[in-house]
């Protein structure tokens, strides 16, 4: 069985165009993924905004505005806007206007209103603009709720400045990013052209495929020597393929896979394992070519968001309203136990996902027995 193990590697090794499935397209996709998102983050950073700031009696009157003012101006991350102090409202006006500044902010009727031109809702300064709105609208809400203790009685002092301001609330393991879910899907993507390698093994043995398949059904080689060395040379192959496109997306595109990286690993194990267990039924089909197994990868993958955020959408509604459709799709199940390794505190997704797995692999393992046992020589 070594020997037909190392017999198998070696011819699959020479198909250079199922490996370029497996390794070299997820490489080529991962660096235009990469491309793509280099800007992402600088994208969605606020950006601050010169905006002029209307001191009048109205200003001076509305308790914590100057303080939260002065909060949001300071360097750092809560650094929103670079103020410009005016007299009246005209004069901001006229600032504006000449592009002095992006906007103004005047108190009316005792609540502070932002003021921006058409620039200032473009880009990064309209992400600004969104969280300065959100800041001012959280300062109305707590100095309401001070006014309302202070008119019932309770001793209430002015609102705290801090309290108002937008907080990030980590409530996963690890910082994620919107782009980590792309490569989750691509991962799934290359497990599931890994069948085609599996499928392309198994054709090679069978003697409906070729006179080679022939003769080694009619050898002295007991029959299930061929097979498990054909699907374990088949599972070597695509195993290594993954584990080099996982190491390229982990250590030069740098993607965080979570805390329990190696863990990964196990993943992908267990994905290469299915992935050539599907191919080993497939393969018992004459009909079957590297085409058909490509188109049914890419539809596959249509359900786990591979293909932007319109199919994501679509993946999300279709896990949402029929979940057990969803998760009888290999790769959903295969990009799925990556998001439990990085989106839960708990290991039981990424279990339940491996556990799914194993239990497609042996029952597809089961169909390809079956029709291989047809196809023997007795069969034929």
């Amino acid at each position: 069985m070594r020997s037909v193990l190392t017999y198998q590697v070696l011819r699959l090794l020479r198909d250079r165009i199922l490996l370029a499935w497996v390794v070299a397209f997820p490489v080529i996709l991962s660096c235009l993924f990469m491309a793509m998102f280099s800007n992402l983050d600088e994208t969605y950073q606020a950006t601050p905004l010169n905006l002029g700031v209307v001191q009048d009696d109205a200003y001076r009157a509305a308790t914590g505005l100057d303080a939260t003012i002065r909060t949001i101006s300071q360097e750092g991350e809560r650094h929103l806007l670079n103020p410009t102090p005016y007299a009246t409202a005209d004069q901001t006006q006229e600032a504006a206007r000449k592009g002095d500044t992006v906007g103004y902010l005047d108190v009316e009727d005792g609540n502070p209103v932002l003021h921006v031109t058409q620039e200032a809702n473009n880009g990064s300064k309209g992400n600004t603009v969104l969280v300065l709105r959100a800041v001012l609208d959280s300062y109305t809400q707590t100095r309401a709720e001070y006014e309302a203790l202070a008119a019932a009685g309770a001793q209430a002092g002015p609102p705290d400045t801090d309290s108002v301001l937008t907080q990030r609330a980590q409530v996963t393991p690890s910082t994620v990013k919107p782009q980590t879910r792309y490569y989750f899907s691509l991962m799934a993507f290359a497990c599931g052209m890994g069948t085609a390698v599996a499928m392309t093994a198994v054709q090679g043995v069978t003697a409906t495929s070729s006179h080679l398949g022939t003769r080694l059904t009619l050898a002295g080689l007991p029959r299930w020597k061929v097979l498990v060395g054909t699907l374990a040379a088949a599972w070597v192959c695509v195993l290594v393929c993954l584990l080099v496109a996982f190491a390229f997306i982990r250590l030069v595109v740098g993607v965080d896979f979570g805390p329990h990286m190696l863990l990964c690993l196990v993943a992908i194990g267990v994905s290469s394992l299915l992935s050539c267990a599907a191919g080993a039924m497939l393969g018992t089909s004459r009909r079957m070519n590297t085409g058909i197994v490509s188109g049914i990868s890419c539809l596959l993958s249509l359900f786990t968001g591979l293909y932007g955020s319109g199919t994501q959408k679509l993946a999300d509604a279709v896990e949402y309203h029929v979940p057990l459709l969803a998760q009888a799709n290999p790769l959903w199940q295969s990009a799925h136990s990556f998001y439990g390794l990085l989106y839960y505190d708990s290991l039981a997704p990424f279990a339940r996902s491996c556990a799914v797995m194993v239990g497609m692999t042996c029952l597809f393992l089961g169909l390809a027995l079956v029709r291989m046992r047809r196809m023997s020589h007795e069969h034929l």
